[in-house]
């Protein structure tokens, strides 16, 4: 009776093309570039909610970034489905082939910013939550449903920052387990991620004039050797944790990436914000550089930060200081979930039962809001509609699959049945 009413779900989600289209298309409509200024998109998504008959719950963490979140069933085992609805900024406009909040659909695509990432997520989560619940089956735990605004830049909360983090230290979110939508494509499951850590670095020399420079005591010089000897000193292999190491192997693939970087072995390190003195025919006093490095798994931030300084505690970089690059954001080390934990194991049957063949598990190159639910132990998984290109996700002329889409909703319903088991 069980799998009869599940065949009968998955049926009925195969009926709902034009739905989940016009769901995407909308959300990619609502202009929602971090920093968000309005609730308008968590006041659609609450809308379509509660004329399902759910109960929904609007929180305000200290910004504009509100959280909206929803729940039903109840039980020791908890599941949430996660999406966030921010996104990045659209850039130039006119190097967009279809305005960025239009929404436009093209044959199998929706374009706009934040299609893939990951409004498209959000549309198959929120239908697979409705849908369990119009349903009337009856699950073994407690579904929760959750929409942040600031997963690409954390907002201020009262205990730091990140809504995520806020909603689950203050226990508006309970469930042990955890499902993202995030761009994965549809036969990859993203089981870890790197941490990372942002720092600030500061040269100081005297200044003078242009035409008489020494060349080894220009501040903006030194802190370049500087620079160039923390990367060399950090880029020796590390080896990953024994539980995944053979997964880090097959990860190259997904990620787009040559097995010969070694990417997920070392540390990487991007030199994103330079500035130096104030005119050509001076010498700088002052040079300044923002530096994001992403943590293997096998290390911490903590010990990449020993590294660092035991570089700036050499004489000649005596005049270099080292600060966070923001005050205040947590620095976060790399996660994974178990690949023979629940989560991971429901996940992958579902892929298996919609699509059939073995998903591959893999461990992301970037950071997510995944690392953040797994520091509180929440076991959690990405997995979610459209592969991981990330000149489309966060380029110009982002689209998502509606059909991939459509397959996402699938597997999240079959993924829920499996998680926390449905009553017969």
């Amino acid at each position: 009776m069980t799998q009869a009413r599940i065949e009968r779900l998955l049926a009925n989600a195969s009926s709902m093309q034009k739905q989940i289209a016009k769901s995407l298309s909308d959300l990619v409509r609502f202009k929602t570039e971090n920093p968000v200024n309005n609730c308008d998109i968590q006041l659609y998504l609450k809308e379509a909610l509660q004329n399902s008959g759910l109960r929904v719950q609007l929180h305000n963490p200290g910004s504009k970034a509100l959280a909206l979140t929803s729940s039903f069933g109840s039980g020791r085992k908890g599941l949430i489905l996660y999406g966030h609805a921010d996104v990045v900024p659209a850039g130039d406009l006119r190097k967009w082939r279809y305005p960025p909040f239009s929404g436009k659909r093209i044959r199998d695509r929706i374009y706009g910013r934040g299609a893939a990432d990951m409004k498209a997520g959000v549309a198959a989560l929120l239908h697979t939550y409705k849908l369990l619940y119009e349903s009337e089956i009856e699950l073994e735990g407690k579904l929760e449903f959750v929409s942040v605004l600031d997963e690409e830049n954390w907002q201020k909360t009262p205990i730091g920052k990140g809504t995520s983090d806020w909603l689950l230290a203050t226990r508006r979110l309970t469930g042990k387990a955890c499902v993202m939508g995030e761009p994965t494509g549809t036969s990859n499951i993203c089981i870890g991620e790197r941490g990372d850590l942002w720092i600030k670095l500061t040269s100081r020399g005297t200044p003078g004039h242009g035409s008489d420079p020494v060349y080894e005591q220009n501040a903006c010089v030194k802190l370049f050797k500087c620079i160039d000897e923390i990367n060399e000193s950090n880029r020796n292999g590390i080896t990953p944790p024994k539980e995944i190491r053979s997964l880090v192997d097959g990860s190259y693939k997904v990620i787009g990436q040559s097995k010969k970087t070694k990417l997920l072995e070392h540390y990487s390190m991007n030199v994103g914000v330079v500035s130096g003195g104030p005119m050509i025919n001076m010498i700088p006093e002052i040079c300044k550089a923002e530096i994001a490095f992403c943590i293997p798994h096998g290390s911490t931030w903590q010990k990449l930060d020993g590294n660092i300084r035991k570089i700036l505690n050499k004489p000649n970089y005596k005049n270099i200081t080292l600060h966070p690059a923001f005050p205040g954001e947590p620095q976060t080390n790399p996660t994974y979930t178990s690949p023979k934990s629940k989560i991971t194991e429901a996940l992958q049957s579902a892929v298996k039962t919609i699509q059939g063949g073995q998903p591959i598990l893999f461990v992301s190159e970037s950071t997510s809001d995944a690392n953040v639910f797994r520091v509180r132990g929440v076991e959690t998984c990405v997995y979610g509609p459209n592969a991981i290109q990330p000149e489309l996700i966060h380029g110009y002329n982002e689209a998502a699959s509606i059909r991939e889409t459509m397959l996402a909703l699938k597997v999240y319903l079959v993924m829920v049945a499996n998680y926390l088991g449905v009553k017969s």
